[in-house]
Protein backbone atom coordinates (compact mmCIF):
# COMPACT_ATOMS: atom_id res chain seq x y z
CA UNK A 1 0.00 0.00 0.00
CA UNK A 2 1.38 3.38 -1.03
CA UNK A 3 2.70 5.61 1.74
CA UNK A 4 1.85 9.13 0.53
CA UNK A 5 4.93 10.51 2.30
CA UNK A 6 7.05 8.94 -0.46
CA UNK A 7 5.16 10.35 -3.42
CA UNK A 8 6.71 13.82 -3.47
CA UNK A 9 10.22 12.39 -3.82
CA UNK A 10 9.03 9.99 -6.52
CA UNK A 11 7.43 12.73 -8.60
CA UNK A 12 10.51 14.93 -8.37
CA UNK A 13 12.87 12.11 -9.45
CA UNK A 14 10.50 11.26 -12.31
CA UNK A 15 10.54 14.87 -13.47
CA UNK A 16 14.27 15.53 -13.11
CA UNK A 17 15.60 12.04 -13.80
CA UNK A 18 18.09 12.52 -10.97
CA UNK A 19 18.24 11.90 -7.23
CA UNK A 20 20.79 14.72 -6.87
CA UNK A 21 18.62 17.31 -8.63
CA UNK A 22 15.54 16.12 -6.75
CA UNK A 23 17.27 16.49 -3.38
CA UNK A 24 18.16 20.07 -4.24
CA UNK A 25 14.67 20.89 -5.50
CA UNK A 26 12.79 19.73 -2.40
CA UNK A 27 15.54 20.43 0.15
CA UNK A 28 16.10 16.86 1.29
CA UNK A 29 19.28 14.85 1.53
CA UNK A 30 19.99 12.38 -1.26
CA UNK A 31 19.80 9.39 1.06
CA UNK A 32 16.24 10.35 2.05
CA UNK A 33 15.20 10.57 -1.61
CA UNK A 34 16.75 7.19 -2.34
CA UNK A 35 15.08 5.66 0.72
CA UNK A 36 11.66 7.00 -0.33
CA UNK A 37 11.99 5.46 -3.80
CA UNK A 38 13.08 2.09 -2.38
CA UNK A 39 10.21 2.11 0.13
CA UNK A 40 7.71 2.93 -2.61
CA UNK A 41 9.02 0.15 -4.83
CA UNK A 42 8.79 -2.24 -1.88
CA UNK A 43 5.22 -1.16 -1.12
CA UNK A 44 4.16 -1.78 -4.72
CA UNK A 45 6.36 -4.79 -5.36
CA UNK A 46 7.67 -3.39 -8.65
CA UNK A 47 10.61 -1.43 -10.00
CA UNK A 48 9.61 2.15 -10.73
CA UNK A 49 12.89 3.31 -12.30
CA UNK A 50 15.64 1.88 -14.45
CA UNK A 51 18.90 3.06 -12.92
CA UNK A 52 21.20 4.24 -15.71
CA UNK A 53 24.60 5.98 -15.52
CA UNK A 54 23.03 9.10 -17.00
CA UNK A 55 19.87 9.14 -14.89
CA UNK A 56 16.68 7.47 -13.67
CA UNK A 57 14.19 6.32 -16.33
CA UNK A 58 10.60 5.43 -15.51
CA UNK A 59 9.47 1.86 -16.05
CA UNK A 60 5.92 1.13 -17.29
CA UNK A 61 4.80 0.83 -13.67
CA UNK A 62 6.54 4.11 -12.90
CA UNK A 63 4.66 5.84 -15.74
CA UNK A 64 1.35 4.60 -14.35
CA UNK A 65 2.22 5.84 -10.87
CA UNK A 66 3.42 9.22 -12.16
CA UNK A 67 0.12 9.90 -13.90
CA UNK A 68 -1.84 9.15 -10.73
CA UNK A 69 0.65 10.97 -8.47
CA UNK A 70 0.32 14.12 -10.56
CA UNK A 71 -3.46 13.86 -10.21
CA UNK A 72 -3.04 13.45 -6.45
CA UNK A 73 -0.95 16.59 -6.05
CA UNK A 74 -3.26 18.51 -8.38
CA UNK A 75 -6.11 17.66 -6.00
CA UNK A 76 -4.13 18.92 -3.02
CA UNK A 77 -3.17 22.12 -4.88
CA UNK A 78 -6.85 22.67 -5.62
CA UNK A 79 -7.69 22.06 -1.96
CA UNK A 80 -5.08 24.60 -0.85
CA UNK A 81 -6.33 27.20 -3.34
CA UNK A 82 -9.94 26.64 -2.30
CA UNK A 83 -9.12 27.02 1.40
CA UNK A 84 -7.01 30.09 0.70
CA UNK A 85 -9.96 31.68 -1.11
CA UNK A 86 -12.34 30.78 1.72
CA UNK A 87 -10.14 31.63 4.71
CA UNK A 88 -7.55 34.06 3.35
CA UNK A 89 -3.81 33.45 3.01
CA UNK A 90 -3.02 35.11 6.35
CA UNK A 91 -4.97 32.51 8.33
CA UNK A 92 -4.09 29.43 6.30
CA UNK A 93 -0.70 27.76 6.57
CA UNK A 94 -0.22 27.01 2.88
CA UNK A 95 2.93 24.98 3.63
CA UNK A 96 1.16 22.55 5.94
CA UNK A 97 2.34 18.93 5.49
CA UNK A 98 -1.11 17.77 4.45
CA UNK A 99 -0.88 19.70 1.17
CA UNK A 100 2.29 17.87 0.20
CA UNK A 101 0.90 14.63 1.69
CA UNK A 102 3.60 14.51 4.33
CA UNK A 103 1.16 12.56 6.51
CA UNK A 104 0.67 8.81 6.84
CA UNK A 105 -2.10 7.18 4.84
CA UNK A 106 -4.04 5.88 7.82
CA UNK A 107 -4.17 9.33 9.36
CA UNK A 108 -5.58 10.69 6.10
CA UNK A 109 -8.14 7.88 6.01
CA UNK A 110 -9.14 8.54 9.62
CA UNK A 111 -9.64 12.25 8.91
CA UNK A 112 -11.70 11.59 5.77
CA UNK A 113 -13.88 9.01 7.53
CA UNK A 114 -14.42 11.39 10.45
CA UNK A 115 -15.67 14.08 8.06
CA UNK A 116 -18.11 11.48 6.72
CA UNK A 117 -19.25 9.80 9.95
CA UNK A 118 -19.15 12.94 12.15
CA UNK A 119 -18.65 10.71 15.20
CA UNK A 120 -15.30 9.83 16.75
CA UNK A 121 -16.52 6.61 18.35
CA UNK A 122 -17.78 5.27 15.01
CA UNK A 123 -14.47 6.08 13.32
CA UNK A 124 -12.48 4.54 16.15
CA UNK A 125 -14.47 1.30 15.73
CA UNK A 126 -13.88 1.26 11.95
CA UNK A 127 -10.10 1.53 12.28
CA UNK A 128 -9.70 -0.34 15.55
CA UNK A 129 -8.08 2.61 17.32
CA UNK A 130 -8.97 4.70 20.37
CA UNK A 131 -11.21 7.76 20.30
CA UNK A 132 -8.34 9.94 21.59
CA UNK A 133 -6.30 8.81 18.55
CA UNK A 134 -9.12 9.95 16.25
CA UNK A 135 -9.35 13.26 18.09
CA UNK A 136 -5.60 13.72 17.83
CA UNK A 137 -5.65 13.11 14.07
CA UNK A 138 -8.23 15.87 13.65
CA UNK A 139 -6.41 18.23 16.00
CA UNK A 140 -3.10 17.77 14.18
CA UNK A 141 -4.66 18.55 10.80
CA UNK A 142 -6.40 21.66 12.13
CA UNK A 143 -3.30 22.91 13.94
CA UNK A 144 -1.04 22.32 10.96
CA UNK A 145 -3.17 24.30 8.51
CA UNK A 146 -4.16 26.92 11.08
CA UNK A 147 -7.95 26.90 10.70
CA UNK A 148 -10.96 25.19 12.24
CA UNK A 149 -12.46 22.43 10.12
CA UNK A 150 -15.32 21.29 12.37
CA UNK A 151 -17.65 22.45 15.09
CA UNK A 152 -17.73 20.28 18.23
CA UNK A 153 -21.25 19.36 19.39
CA UNK A 154 -22.53 17.10 22.21
CA UNK A 155 -23.52 14.46 19.62
CA UNK A 156 -20.30 14.55 17.61
CA UNK A 157 -18.60 16.89 15.18
CA UNK A 158 -20.03 18.97 12.35
CA UNK A 159 -17.67 19.72 9.44
CA UNK A 160 -17.72 23.31 8.21
CA UNK A 161 -17.27 24.32 4.57
CA UNK A 162 -13.48 24.18 4.90
CA UNK A 163 -13.59 20.71 6.42
CA UNK A 164 -15.87 19.42 3.68
CA UNK A 165 -13.71 20.96 0.97
CA UNK A 166 -10.50 19.45 2.30
CA UNK A 167 -12.14 16.05 2.83
CA UNK A 168 -13.49 15.98 -0.73
CA UNK A 169 -10.07 16.56 -2.27
CA UNK A 170 -8.45 14.07 0.10
CA UNK A 171 -11.01 11.43 -0.92
CA UNK A 172 -10.10 12.02 -4.54
CA UNK A 173 -6.38 11.86 -3.76
CA UNK A 174 -6.81 8.60 -1.85
CA UNK A 175 -8.90 7.19 -4.69
CA UNK A 176 -6.07 8.00 -7.11
CA UNK A 177 -3.64 6.07 -4.87
CA UNK A 178 -5.92 3.04 -4.98
CA UNK A 179 -6.24 3.34 -8.76
CA UNK A 180 -2.45 3.45 -9.11
CA UNK A 181 -2.09 0.29 -7.03
CA UNK A 182 -4.77 -1.47 -9.05
CA UNK A 183 -3.29 -0.52 -12.42
CA UNK A 184 0.22 -1.60 -11.43
CA UNK A 185 -1.15 -4.99 -10.36
CA UNK A 186 -2.92 -5.21 -13.73
CA UNK A 187 0.39 -4.69 -15.48
CA UNK A 188 1.91 -7.59 -13.59
CA UNK A 189 -0.99 -10.05 -13.38
CA UNK A 190 -3.42 -9.18 -16.17
CA UNK A 191 -6.49 -6.99 -15.94
CA UNK A 192 -7.72 -6.85 -12.37
CA UNK A 193 -9.47 -4.40 -10.11
CA UNK A 194 -12.71 -3.42 -8.43
CA UNK A 195 -15.37 -1.19 -9.98
CA UNK A 196 -17.97 0.64 -7.87
CA UNK A 197 -21.06 1.68 -9.83
CA UNK A 198 -23.81 4.00 -8.67
CA UNK A 199 -27.06 2.68 -10.13
CA UNK A 200 -30.36 4.38 -10.87
CA UNK A 201 -33.47 2.39 -11.77
CA UNK A 202 -33.24 2.85 -15.54
CA UNK A 203 -29.75 1.34 -15.66
CA UNK A 204 -29.84 -1.50 -13.17
CA UNK A 205 -32.43 -3.84 -14.69
CA UNK A 206 -30.92 -4.83 -18.04
CA UNK A 207 -27.79 -2.97 -19.10
CA UNK A 208 -25.64 -3.34 -16.00
CA UNK A 209 -26.36 -7.04 -15.23
CA UNK A 210 -25.55 -8.05 -18.81
CA UNK A 211 -22.36 -5.97 -18.83
CA UNK A 212 -21.23 -7.41 -15.48
CA UNK A 213 -21.75 -10.98 -16.70
CA UNK A 214 -19.75 -10.33 -19.85
CA UNK A 215 -16.85 -8.49 -18.23
CA UNK A 216 -16.42 -10.90 -15.31
CA UNK A 217 -16.44 -13.87 -17.70
CA UNK A 218 -13.83 -12.22 -19.94
CA UNK A 219 -11.74 -10.94 -16.98
CA UNK A 220 -12.30 -13.09 -13.87
CA UNK A 221 -10.05 -10.89 -11.70
CA UNK A 222 -12.43 -7.93 -12.00
CA UNK A 223 -15.04 -7.51 -9.26
CA UNK A 224 -17.99 -5.12 -9.22
CA UNK A 225 -20.08 -3.56 -6.47
CA UNK A 226 -23.21 -1.45 -6.89
CA UNK A 227 -24.57 1.35 -4.77
CA UNK A 228 -28.22 2.28 -5.17
CA UNK A 229 -29.64 5.68 -4.32
CA UNK A 230 -31.05 8.92 -5.60
CA UNK A 231 -29.21 10.87 -8.28
CA UNK A 232 -28.30 13.55 -5.74
CA UNK A 233 -26.78 11.05 -3.29
CA UNK A 234 -24.84 9.19 -5.96
CA UNK A 235 -23.60 12.45 -7.48
CA UNK A 236 -22.06 13.36 -4.11
CA UNK A 237 -20.26 10.01 -4.01
CA UNK A 238 -19.11 10.44 -7.60
CA UNK A 239 -17.75 13.94 -7.03
CA UNK A 240 -15.76 12.55 -4.09
CA UNK A 241 -14.48 9.61 -6.22
CA UNK A 242 -16.14 7.09 -3.92
CA UNK A 243 -17.74 5.43 -6.96
CA UNK A 244 -16.29 5.08 -10.45
CA UNK A 245 -19.37 6.10 -12.44
CA UNK A 246 -23.16 6.23 -12.39
CA UNK A 247 -25.58 4.48 -14.74
CA UNK A 248 -29.18 5.53 -15.25
CA UNK A 249 -31.45 8.26 -16.53
CA UNK A 250 -29.52 11.41 -17.38
CA UNK A 251 -30.39 14.74 -15.81
CA UNK A 252 -30.60 18.23 -17.35
CA UNK A 253 -27.42 20.37 -17.41
CA UNK A 254 -28.31 22.32 -14.25
CA UNK A 255 -27.96 19.08 -12.24
CA UNK A 256 -24.67 18.07 -13.84
CA UNK A 257 -22.15 20.58 -12.44
CA UNK A 258 -18.73 18.93 -12.36
CA UNK A 259 -20.04 15.84 -14.15
CA UNK A 260 -19.99 14.56 -17.72
CA UNK A 261 -22.51 12.26 -19.39
CA UNK A 262 -22.47 9.75 -22.24
CA UNK A 263 -25.89 8.60 -23.47
CA UNK A 264 -26.01 4.92 -24.45
CA UNK A 265 -29.75 4.35 -25.01
CA UNK A 266 -33.13 5.93 -24.30
CA UNK A 267 -36.41 5.03 -22.68
CA UNK A 268 -40.05 6.10 -22.87
CA UNK A 269 -42.84 6.09 -20.30
CA UNK A 270 -45.78 3.70 -20.45
CA UNK A 271 -48.67 2.99 -18.10
CA UNK A 272 -48.27 -0.39 -16.39
CA UNK A 273 -50.92 -2.47 -14.62
CA UNK A 274 -51.72 -6.12 -13.80
CA UNK A 275 -53.12 -8.46 -16.41
CA UNK A 276 -56.92 -8.38 -16.18
CA UNK A 277 -56.96 -4.83 -14.81
CA UNK A 278 -60.38 -3.14 -15.22
CA UNK A 279 -58.77 -0.63 -17.61
CA UNK A 280 -57.05 -3.23 -19.79
CA UNK A 281 -59.86 -2.92 -22.37
CA UNK A 282 -59.21 0.76 -23.03
CA UNK A 283 -58.21 1.59 -26.58
CA UNK A 284 -55.44 3.88 -27.77
CA UNK A 285 -55.92 7.36 -26.36
CA UNK A 286 -59.07 6.40 -24.44
CA UNK A 287 -59.97 6.54 -20.79
CA UNK A 288 -58.02 9.50 -19.47
CA UNK A 289 -61.00 10.52 -17.37
CA UNK A 290 -60.94 7.06 -15.76
CA UNK A 291 -57.19 7.23 -15.25
CA UNK A 292 -57.60 10.48 -13.36
CA UNK A 293 -59.67 8.52 -10.80
CA UNK A 294 -57.24 5.61 -10.50
CA UNK A 295 -54.91 4.84 -7.61
CA UNK A 296 -51.31 5.46 -8.63
CA UNK A 297 -47.86 4.31 -7.57
CA UNK A 298 -45.35 6.99 -8.54
CA UNK A 299 -41.90 8.25 -7.57
CA UNK A 300 -41.52 11.48 -5.65
CA UNK A 301 -42.39 14.90 -7.02
CA UNK A 302 -39.81 16.50 -9.27
CA UNK A 303 -38.71 13.25 -10.91
CA UNK A 304 -38.80 13.11 -14.70
CA UNK A 305 -41.39 10.32 -14.78
CA UNK A 306 -43.84 11.98 -12.44
CA UNK A 307 -43.43 15.41 -13.98
CA UNK A 308 -44.06 13.97 -17.46
CA UNK A 309 -47.21 12.16 -16.31
CA UNK A 310 -48.57 15.21 -14.50
CA UNK A 311 -47.91 17.34 -17.59
CA UNK A 312 -49.91 14.87 -19.70
CA UNK A 313 -52.88 15.14 -17.31
CA UNK A 314 -52.63 18.92 -17.23
CA UNK A 315 -52.59 19.06 -21.05
CA UNK A 316 -55.95 17.24 -21.03
CA UNK A 317 -57.24 19.65 -18.36
CA UNK A 318 -57.50 16.83 -15.82
CA UNK A 319 -56.42 16.87 -12.17
CA UNK A 320 -53.06 15.38 -11.27
CA UNK A 321 -53.07 11.62 -10.73
CA UNK A 322 -53.99 10.51 -7.22
CA UNK A 323 -50.85 9.03 -5.68
CA UNK A 324 -51.59 6.36 -3.09
CA UNK A 325 -48.03 5.07 -2.78
CA UNK A 326 -44.97 7.23 -3.41
CA UNK A 327 -41.91 5.06 -4.05
CA UNK A 328 -39.09 4.56 -6.52
CA UNK A 329 -38.47 0.99 -5.34
CA UNK A 330 -39.13 -1.36 -8.27
CA UNK A 331 -39.63 -4.43 -6.06
CA UNK A 332 -42.32 -2.70 -3.99
CA UNK A 333 -43.97 -1.32 -7.12
CA UNK A 334 -44.10 -4.80 -8.72
CA UNK A 335 -45.66 -6.29 -5.60
CA UNK A 336 -48.35 -3.62 -5.47
CA UNK A 337 -49.14 -3.85 -9.19
CA UNK A 338 -49.48 -7.64 -9.12
CA UNK A 339 -51.74 -7.60 -6.04
CA UNK A 340 -54.02 -4.63 -6.71
CA UNK A 341 -55.64 -2.39 -9.31
CA UNK A 342 -53.03 0.32 -8.82
CA UNK A 343 -51.27 1.72 -11.89
CA UNK A 344 -47.79 3.10 -12.39
CA UNK A 345 -46.01 5.08 -15.07
CA UNK A 346 -42.55 3.79 -15.93
CA UNK A 347 -40.24 2.51 -18.62
CA UNK A 348 -41.56 -0.92 -19.71
CA UNK A 349 -38.11 -2.52 -19.51
CA UNK A 350 -38.22 -2.12 -15.71
CA UNK A 351 -41.00 -4.74 -15.76
CA UNK A 352 -39.84 -6.67 -18.81
CA UNK A 353 -39.86 -10.09 -17.14
CA UNK A 354 -43.37 -9.69 -15.69
CA UNK A 355 -44.69 -8.40 -19.04
CA UNK A 356 -43.13 -11.33 -20.92
CA UNK A 357 -44.60 -13.76 -18.36
CA UNK A 358 -48.06 -12.24 -18.87
CA UNK A 359 -48.34 -10.95 -15.31
CA UNK A 360 -48.29 -7.24 -16.17
CA UNK A 361 -49.47 -5.34 -19.23
CA UNK A 362 -48.89 -1.98 -20.87
CA UNK A 363 -52.17 -0.07 -20.97
CA UNK A 364 -53.20 1.39 -24.33
CA UNK A 365 -53.77 5.00 -23.22
CA UNK A 366 -50.31 6.28 -24.14
CA UNK A 367 -48.38 9.30 -23.05
CA UNK A 368 -47.01 11.76 -25.59
CA UNK A 369 -43.75 10.37 -26.92
CA UNK A 370 -40.99 11.60 -24.61
CA UNK A 371 -37.67 9.82 -24.80
CA UNK A 372 -35.32 9.98 -21.85
CA UNK A 373 -31.62 9.40 -22.32
CA UNK A 374 -30.02 6.63 -20.28
CA UNK A 375 -26.27 6.70 -19.92
CA UNK A 376 -23.03 6.82 -18.00
CA UNK A 377 -22.09 9.74 -15.75
CA UNK A 378 -18.51 10.40 -14.67
CA UNK A 379 -16.76 13.08 -12.68
CA UNK A 380 -15.36 15.79 -14.92
CA UNK A 381 -11.64 15.23 -15.44
CA UNK A 382 -11.83 11.66 -14.15
CA UNK A 383 -9.30 9.16 -15.50
CA UNK A 384 -10.98 5.77 -14.98
CA UNK A 385 -9.09 2.61 -14.16
CA UNK A 386 -8.74 -0.06 -16.82
CA UNK A 387 -11.45 -2.15 -15.13
CA UNK A 388 -13.90 0.77 -14.91
CA UNK A 389 -13.28 1.75 -18.53
CA UNK A 390 -13.82 -1.84 -19.65
CA UNK A 391 -17.17 -1.99 -17.85
CA UNK A 392 -18.29 1.32 -19.35
CA UNK A 393 -17.20 0.21 -22.84
CA UNK A 394 -19.04 -3.08 -22.39
CA UNK A 395 -22.26 -1.29 -21.39
CA UNK A 396 -22.09 0.79 -24.57
CA UNK A 397 -21.23 -2.24 -26.72
CA UNK A 398 -24.07 -4.34 -25.30
CA UNK A 399 -26.54 -1.61 -26.11
CA UNK A 400 -25.18 -1.35 -29.65
CA UNK A 401 -24.49 -4.98 -30.54
CA UNK A 402 -26.16 -7.14 -27.90
CA UNK A 403 -24.30 -9.15 -25.24
CA UNK A 404 -23.49 -12.10 -27.49
CA UNK A 405 -21.49 -9.91 -29.86
CA UNK A 406 -19.63 -7.79 -27.33
CA UNK A 407 -15.94 -8.32 -28.17
CA UNK A 408 -13.27 -9.65 -25.83
CA UNK A 409 -11.14 -6.77 -24.65
CA UNK A 410 -7.39 -6.51 -25.39
CA UNK A 411 -4.72 -7.29 -22.81
CA UNK A 412 -3.73 -4.62 -20.25
CA UNK A 413 -0.58 -3.49 -22.03
CA UNK A 414 -2.79 -1.99 -24.72
CA UNK A 415 -5.08 -0.33 -22.18
CA UNK A 416 -2.88 1.28 -19.59
CA UNK A 417 -1.58 4.80 -20.15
Amino acid sequence: MINPRNLRAFVMVARTGSVVRSATAIHRVQSAITRSIKELEGELGVQLFERRPYGMLLTESGKVLLLRAENIFAEMDTARAGLETTCGPLRLNTNAPIFSLGIGRQRLLVFVELMKQCHMGAVADIFGISQPAVSQALREVEQSIGIRLVARTPSGILPNDSGNLLATHLRRALAEMSKAEEEIVSLQQGITGHVAVGTLSLGRIRLLPQAIIHITQAHPKITVSTIEGSFEHLALLLRASEIDFMLGGLRPPEHMAGLTAQAVTSSHISLIARTGHPYSHLGHGEGWDLLSQASWILPQRGTWTRSSLEASFAAKQLPAPGVVVETADITITKGLLLSSDMITAASPHLFQHEIEMGELIVLNPSLPSQLRAIGIVQREGNKPTVAAQLLMDTIAEIQTTGPAQAPVRPQPSAQLP
